[in-house]
């Protein structure tokens, strides 16, 4: 792969990654009308160890995926 094309390919990645945080800290931003309590605050540890767990999982796929087309 040239230099250019792979120089091309982390930038979008981190493009991207970027979008998906700030929709993903928009959504976590939101207050219940209720009491006003932030999303983040409502989330205890065990989902956040899910999350992880789910972020890690997405990672491998993604990696067994290129992995297949070389």
């Amino acid at each position: 792969m040239k230099e250019s094309s792979r120089t091309a390919v982390i930038l979008a990645g981190v493009i991207a990654g970027a979008i998906l945080g700030g929709v993903f800290a928009w959504l976590s931003s939101a207050r219940d009308e209720e009491d006003g309590e932030t999303a983040l605050e409502a989330i205890g540890p065990s989902e956040y160890f899910q999350i992880g767990i789910g972020v890690l999982t997405l990672a491998r796929q993604f990696q067994s995926l290129l992995q297949r087309k070389l």
